[in-house]
């Protein structure tokens, strides 16, 4: 029962590729239509919800640090809920930068295919210009995966294979990755539905936080939820007191520890005033 993850800055070839994959394959697809869903359940601005996965936080664009982080944690614990059920091909969603060592997934990222600049807004620049579009495309996207998930999403490193679609038909990726799906080390093996469930409950028990906290990070394994914050001291015990609290919400959680950093730098600004 395995999971197909695809990444491009060519959204319109990404989604022509996702689609026919899942439809040769029975696969379901889980892409952007899916905000909606996820807006719906959490009662948020679907718009600003799209807007998240592509801007920075901002005060200016009316997105602050806690609200941006808040959003993403919603796709995020969304997305993993919905990959349990196996059998789907995933695309614009930021699958490929929070499933990891998941054996029966594989995440591929498609290259070139003309970037990602409509051919009608082509004929009226010049190859420098070009050039540069692409270029600025590019660092905003790094940007954002950085800030996100401290990784950088073109780094060939993240994914299991690397396609150039300057190099390779669409209709010959559909038949690759079709095959590829079909390989026996893909198969959903206990180890990897594990880590995928422990993917899972961490996504749920940091969204659940994140909506009222900061400086939130949660690790899950077999049950075991450890949850990592910093404050300063004088705030430990509430905050520690609020996590336990909160967390206990979420089903699916045999023990949770509460480890807790104190703020080094607000407590020696403090200490000035």
């Amino acid at each position: 029962m395995p999971i197909l993850i695809l990444s491009s800055e060519n959204k319109e070839l990404e989604n022509k590729i996702g689609q026919k994959i899942a439809q040769k394959l029975e696969y379901t697809t889980l892409n952007q239509e899916f905000f909606s869903e996820i807006a719906h359940k959490y009662t948020l601005d679907s718009k600003k919800l799209m807007n998240a996965m592509d801007i920075t936080p901002s005060i200016l664009k009316r997105m602050p640090s806690k609200q941006w982080y808040y959003y993403l944690s919603c796709v995020e614990a969304e997305v993993l809920e919905r990959l349990l059920e196996d059998n789907c091909v995933c695309w614009g969603l930021a699958a490929h930068l929070y499933v990891a060592v998941v054996s029966h997934v594989l995440k591929v990222r498609l290259i070139g295919g003309h970037e990602s600049i409509p051919q009608s807004d082509k004929r009226n620049m010049t190859p420098d210009k070009i050039k540069k579009i692409i270029a600025e495309q590019e660092r905003s996207r790094e940007n954002w995966s950085m800030t996100a998930y401290n990784k950088k999403e073109a780094h060939p490193g993240l994914y299991d294979m690397v396609i150039n679609l300057d190099q390779v038909q669409p209709d010959e990726v559909v038949e690759t990755l079709s095959t590829t799906m079909g390989y026996p080390r893909l198969k959903a093996m206990t180890y990897s539905i594990n880590n995928l469930t422990d993917r899972a409950l961490a996504a749920k028990v940091k969204n659940v936080l994140l909506k009222s906290l900061t400086d939130i990070q949660v690790e899950a394994q077999n049950g075991t939820v450890v949850v990592t914050t910093t404050s300063m001291k004088r705030e430990k015990s509430k905050k520690v007191g609020a996590i336990k609290k909160l967390a206990g919400q979420v089903d699916g959680i045999g023990y949770l520890e509460v480890h807790w950093n104190k703020d080094m730098l607000t407590e020696a600004a403090m200490s000035y005033r």
